[in-house]
């Protein structure tokens, strides 16, 4: 557990270092474009040189966050020499992807998560499990030095923390997440605003989208697991971007008596993406770390190398095992 002591060791870097890489994993959520993007623009305001890269691209519903050029989604070399990288939300640096060729040898590894089973990769790792977003655990670093945060950070980091606790409903909905959410009001964020931009501002195709996906939602196990499956056809016959289909697999825990909720996405024709999701004490997470994934109890995920149908098939039979279990 990550605590004051080092958050001072990072207040320390950041005051003596000029010169900074940020980072988070690839195909960015919530958390990790809104702890970027608040991150990116405190320590700007402090004087810094800053670059921001990503793996991925940018969900529309998170646009108003990022201006132009803020966050690179391509291997464009920054214009300086980072002395200090720092790579949020990722508990596995292999999976910032092409950032990693940034990273030099010499430079000071920052690893600032709240992912369990964190690799502790870094030259300095502040990892608190009991975070309900990264961008809490920024907050706190920040705060901890003295620090205020303009209208525009704490509307990052509202974004974020609401991004992940789903809107303050799931299980990591702490009484400290209400009390960070509360300071982020009282400094400048609006709940209204956020809440609508990410999530009440679907395009048409999408809705059209998560409709045929819910109209074909099949239950298994004695209506325990409910799945939905999305493939390169559905994406292009409703002319969605894959990134801006996260959030759907949420809709899979609405029926009553479900206990894992199972998003299907192809990737290509021998490579399926899965996401997961669970309810009432199930710590679905340890069925993604045996295939290579992770994430949290509730909301966890990994990729098969197989075809679609037989993803669907081989997942379905080894979750309801793991159930019964």
């Amino acid at each position: 557990m990550s605590g004051p002591t080092d958050y001072q060791k990072i207040i320390e870097i950041i005051e003596k270092e000029n010169d900074f890489l940020l980072t988070s994993h690839q195909d960015p959520d919530g958390d990790s474009i809104g702890s970027l993007i608040g991150l990116y623009k405190f320590l700007k305001g402090i004087g810094k040189r800053v670059v921001a890269y990503n793996e991925g691209r940018l969900p529309d519903k998170y646009k108003f966050l990022v201006s132009n050029g803020e966050i690179r989604f391509s291997q464009i070399p920054p214009e300086f020499t980072p002395r200090v990288a720092i790579i949020l939300e990722c508990p596995d640096i292999s999976r910032i992807g092409f950032v990693k060729d940034m990273i030099d040898k010499g430079m000071t590894i920052i690893n600032i998560d709240h992912h369990p089973k964190n690799m502790r990769y870094g030259d300095l790792n502040c990892v608190d499990e009991s975070a309900s977003a990264v961008a809490e655990v920024l907050f706190d670093i920040i705060k901890s030095n003295g620090h205020d945060l303009a209208p525009e950070i704490a509307e990052s980091f509202y974004a974020a923390i609401a991004s992940d606790t789903g809107r303050f409903k799931f299980s990591n909905t702490s009484a400290k997440c209400m009390s960070t959410a509360s300071q982020l009001v009282a400094a400048g964020a609006k709940p209204k605003d956020i809440s609508d931009k990410v999530f009440s501002s679907f395009n048409a195709g999408t809705l059209k989208l998560l409709g045929s996906l819910l109209v074909n939602l099949e239950l298994h196990d004695n209506g325990r697991i409910c799945i939905l499956k999305l493939t390169l056809d559905d994406l292009n016959k409703y002319r969605v971007k894959v990134e801006d289909t996260e959030g759907i697999i949420d809709y899979s825990l609405l029926i009553s008596g479900v206990k894992v909720g199972i998003l299907f996405k192809e990737r290509d024709a021998h490579a399926v993406k899965v996401g997961l999701r669970s309810q009432n004490g199930i710590d679905i997470s340890a069925y993604a770390r045996a295939h290579g994934g992770g994430g949290h109890a509730n909301a966890a995920g990994f990729t098969l190398n197989e075809s679609f149908n037989g993803a669907v098939a081989k997942t379905i039979a080894e979750v309801a095992e793991f159930l019964n279990d």
